[in-house]
């Protein structure tokens, strides 16, 4: 990983960053911070292909990927791995290098299919054309402390298509939960921004962030009827963890929060709950966490007021900007 790679050349606190464009210092500066042996903190952003020889980061929030290597010839051949692999948990383990160039059988694409185009404004599906890019990229790498580095820039519209690979999932996980699509994809944007292998440093996993052993268990246990903390390879899978989330949402909406009469305050609070939890939003409304007087409180409250409580007096600093995230991004996905 870009961690060991960069401690093999010196402490970070002796990198000079400077040399870099700022989106990418600023990537690498980030990672140096929130990172552990394991990869990333961020959610948005996964490190993959990772050997002590070269090393692919991805910034899915920011559509930027930051490829290094030791050689020119290891840089061409980073590069055209990334363009042409899988970053999907049901086809490869991306924290192996071995399955790297795959192609998904389903699709026929590659992973970053319309995400990154060549320097002809065309889509890569093939080893011929990711080649041809590689050998375009090389013109720019910029070489330092005997690593060669090059970035790769997402179409202003990667979110648009990275996101537009779940809705299947999404449309069938809401159907049977009674969630609707928009709050969804919502939600996954904001917590990975369609990372399919997101970690946070809470050990919060996936598209949707799934806490294995809360959110997973409450799954597991209220809605299966059995009890279960499913495994991080359970989650990591698309399909599952989206699943899980929607079931979760709909635990928070009916069981949780329930007792919340107007359908537009009880889609707030299941918002902030997801972030915070229910305990947190009970004790925002009343200092000794009584759940019942935060209820009668919030049934006072006009839809108005109560996102105004929830997005400047959640007791949650954190909530409180993830609510107006989600409630951002709700609205572009109300077509689906």
């Amino acid at each position: 990983m870009l961690l060991s790679v960069l401690a093999s050349v010196g402490t970070f606190a002796n990198i000079d960053f400077s040399d870099y464009d700022e989106d990418v210092a600023a990537l690498l500066r980030e990672y140096q911070v929130q990172s552990d042996k394991q990869g990333s903190y961020n959610p948005s952003v996964l490190m993959f292909n990772e050997s002590f020889d070269q090393n692919t980061l991805v910034d899915f929030e920011n559509g930027l990927i930051v490829v290094t290597a030791e050689s020119e010839k290891m840089l061409q051949q980073s590069i055209m791995d990334v363009l042409l692999t899988q970053i999907d948990p049901t086809v490869i383990d991306a924290k192996t290098a071995q399955d790297f160039g795959l192609v998904n059988q389903r699709t026929n694409r590659p992973f970053f299919w319309g995400q990154v185009l060549d320097h002809h404004q065309k889509p890569i599906g093939d080893e011929k054309a990711a080649i041809a890019f590689a050998k375009f990229l090389l013109r720019r790498k910029t070489s330092k402390l005997g690593r060669y580095t090059i970035s790769i820039d997402m179409v202003a519209t990667h979110k648009d298509i990275a996101g537009g690979k779940y809705v299947q999932y999404v449309k069938s996980a809401g159907q049977q939960y009674n969630i609707p699509i928009s709050l969804v994809m919502a939600i996954m944007e904001t917590e990975s921004s369609f990372n399919p292998f997101a970690r946070s440093q809470s050990n919060a996993l996936g598209l949707m962030q799934i806490k294995a052993d809360t959110a997973g268990r409450d799954y597991f246990e209220i809605i299966k009827g059995y009890q279960h903390t499913p495994s991080s390879a359970f989650l990591y899978n698309p399909k599952n963890n989206i699943e899980v989330a929607a079931g979760y949402l709909s635990i928070l909406q009916n069981r949780y929060l329930k007792g919340i009469t107007d359908p537009k305050k009880l889609e707030y609070a299941v918002i902030s709950s997801y972030n915070g939890g229910a305990g947190n939003l009970w004790r925002s409304l009343n200092k000794s966490g009584n759940k019942k007087q935060a209820i009668r409180r919030i049934n006072r409250m006009s839809q108005k007021e109560f996102y105004w409580f929830l997005t400047n007096r959640h007791i949650r600093q954190e909530t409180q900007h993830y609510v107006k995230k989600v409630m951002g991004k709700k609205y572009k996905y109300s077509n689906l």
